[in-house]
């Protein structure tokens, strides 16, 4: 098994909550709440069933691995622009690192809401890889959720 697909099957695990080899529609939403972005049913909805392509209400792997390279291919240069834009609108010192203070208040900007520290905490430990604390942006770029947030947000 190449590099590669044991990441896809490890990230599908992750959002296969239920174990049933499916990601259905709220099990997306919830994957997703960890970001602690909060979107409509309509935007989350349209997202889902542009990769459900057999239209059965439950993403399979494969179509998990369509929407994974959707989202990582160079025909995503609008949403990788968008996503570039975001995090530079949430790195308010502009090093390039986006700290505790500057993720709250990006979550609030974004979605209107407010996180509390512990979900803050939680945020940063499923995206920062190296472990400093804060999220660069190559972990911020790099990482299915964000780039999902994205996509929704964005128009096709």
């Amino acid at each position: 098994m190449s590099g590669e697909e044991a990441n896809a099957k490890s990230m599908f695990a992750f959002f296969d909550e239920n174990n049933d080899g499916g990601i259905s529609l709220d099990e997306l939403k919830e994957s997703m709440s960890g970001l602690g972005v909060k979107f409509s049913e309509k935007e989350v909805t349209d997202f889902f069933n542009r990769f459900d392509t057999d239209g059965n209400g439950v993403l399979d792997f494969n179509e998990f691995v369509a929407l994974s390279m959707a989202l990582s291919s160079t025909k995503m240069s609008a949403t990788e622009n968008a996503m570039a834009q975001l995090f530079s609108s949430i790195d308010k010192d502009g090093d390039r690192s986006l700290s505790h203070a500057e993720i709250r208040e990006g979550i609030a900007a974004f979605t209107g809401l407010s996180a509390s520290d512990k979900e803050i905490g939680e945020l940063i430990k499923r995206l920062d890889i190296d472990g400093d604390g804060e999220i660069s942006y190559e972990e911020f770029s790099t990482n299915i959720l964000t780039k999902i947030a994205v996509a929704i947000k964005s128009p096709e």
